[in-house]
């Protein structure tokens, strides 16, 4: 029997997977139902390694559900399974195609298996990202307020944006909640913050999109966040 490699393109209704060498592709949805096919078909097959993509929360079920059955599963930036499929000479993108470059980048460079965040990390990021997004949204409202002529208009924009100061207030205090009731997400706020530079809505930041700093020493974590100091050599400083 060859040695079998799977690709899995994830969009929010579809699952396409391919897998090479055997050149089988096929569809399933992206829900309970099609992910308990999506098993069974790997199960027959037992790929050696397989792809994924990362589409933002769409691909997290599939990916736990088979990390939790045993399946070694690699989570690959976009980007990256674009770059390869370039260099490979291709430029047309649709899902199957998609997925099977993904198979074909499983067996060249054999990305290693990650293991998906926990329930804990994926609250804290889903909690973080909205917190940006609503800063951000605060910025664009005040910059609307300062060029607007109208009192009834800045009157209203003001108001929207002492809405969503609120809005960012409950959600600081939730996040910080959860911090303090897990004790990993705890360690790794206290690595970050002993960093100095490093404020607590930045390490906060940090933790839900790096969850490799749960079991990293303060230098460790400062060299992950990009912020140890860098010899001419290109090395980290200080042993």
């Amino acid at each position: 029997m060859p040695v079998v490699y799977a690709g899995v393109d994830v969009s929010k209704e579809w699952l396409d997977i391919h897998l090479h060498p055997l050149g089988e592709s096929r569809r399933f949805s992206n829900d309970k139902t099609g992910i308990r096919q999506l098993k069974r078909l790997l199960a027959r097959h037992r790929p050696k390694s397989i792809v994924m993509e990362a589409t933002g929360k769409f691909h997290r079920p599939a990916h736990r559900s088979l990390w939790l059955d045993g399946f070694a599963v690699a989570v690959v930036d976009p980007l990256r399974a674009r770059m390869f499929a370039r260099a490979c000479g291709y430029l047309a993108k649709t899902d199957r195609l998609d997925a099977r470059f993904l198979a074909l980048l499983a067996e060249s460079l054999r990305p290693p298996a990650d293991t998906p965040p926990s329930p804990h990390v994926e609250a804290l990021q889903e909690l973080v990202n909205a917190r940006s997004a609503a800063k951000c949204d605060i910025t664009a409202l005040q910059n609307r307020s300062k060029t607007a002529t109208t009192a009834l208009l800045r009157g209203e924009l003001n108001r929207l944006v002492r809405r969503l100061e609120q809005h960012v207030e409950r959600l600081d205090k939730e996040i910080e909640r959860r911090v303090g009731e897990d004790p990993q997400l705890y360690r790794k706020a206290e690595i970050l913050t002993s960093i100095p530079g490093i404020g607590r809505v930045t390490a906060l930041a940090l933790m839900a999109g790096m969850d490799e700093l749960g079991s990293c020493s303060g230098k460790q974590a400062a060299m992950l966040a990009g912020l140890a100091p860098i010899s001419a050599m290109g090395l980290p400083m200080g042993g």
